[in-house]
């Protein structure tokens, strides 16, 4: 391939298909770069197949032999519950947050500039930063399970249910964005196993079902600015084996 021209291949029905020529071509890549952690939401209602459509995308998410260990409780009516998972949040953001020296938050937040970046610290300690559960439109309880499948063994929740969430967490996160609304992960509700408890008991979660996070959508209340940057793929990747950088085509372009 070269230029601006696409070369032409076929699906797996033997039908042509065109593939774009160059990464920035496409949506997808796009979608995620633009994708940010959204903790502020206008209260706005989204319509419901919106929420459908979002829906959708955690279904169709890969797991192993198709056998979708995870579930999904979608909150929109109960505002009590989006309280309660506000009040923990905001409770475990002050023991998370709450003691750490400005200088190693600071640091990890390099990228919000003077003089905001004091302002976004002290919403970090008080842990108001995390009650953003309250004002979403819809609050996601995604749930995994390291049983329900019919092996003979357990896999590790980490390394299973977990793994299949996170892959419908995505889904759900670009669609989302794609429609021009916000998302938060807010893992803080489940991160103490006496909160998830509490969790599991007012959603009614049965035992071989453990809820991972919040998953909230709504309207931003302001646009954020793009993420800070990424290291370069050498400096995540290796080619082949560990510690043997991966090269970008750029550069092996150059060596040629």
């Amino acid at each position: 391939m070269s230029g601006g021209t696409t070369e032409t291949k076929t699906d797996s029905s033997g039908a042509a298909a065109e593939t774009p020529t160059t990464t920035e071509e496409l949506q997808s890549i796009q979608l995620i770069r633009e994708r940010r952690s959204i903790r502020e939401f206008t209260g706005e209602k989204i319509p419901d197949e919106h929420i459908e459509m979002i829906l959708e995308a955690a279904r169709h998410a890969p797991s192993p032999e198709n056998m979708l260990m995870i579930r999904f409780i979608v909150i929109r009516d109960d505002q009590e519950t989006k309280e309660f998972l506000a009040d923990i949040a905001q409770e475990m953001a002050q023991t998370a947050f709450g003691g750490a020296p400005f200088e190693l938050t600071s640091g990890r937040n390099w990228f919000i500039t003077d003089p905001y970046r004091a302002a976004v610290y002290a919403r970090l300690r008080d842990g108001e930063l995390f009650r953003y559960p309250e004002k979403s439109d819809t609050v996601i309880v995604v749930c995994a399970s390291e049983s329900w499948h019919d092996a003979g063994y357990l896999y590790p929740l980490d390394l299973f249910g977990s793994v299949v969430a996170g892959m419908a967490v995505t889904n759900m996160w670009l669609v989302a964005t794609e429609l021009g609304y916000g998302c938060g992960y807010e893992a803080l509700v489940c991160s103490d196993p006496r909160h998830a408890e509490l969790i599991r008991d007012r959603l009614g979660i049965p035992p071989m079902w453990k809820p991972l996070t919040a998953f909230c959508i709504g309207k931003p209340s302001k646009a954020r600015q793009l993420g800070p940057s990424r290291p370069p793929l050498e400096g995540l990747m290796y080619q082949e084996r560990w510690g043997l950088p991966y090269k970008r085509l750029a550069f092996r372009k150059k060596e040629e």
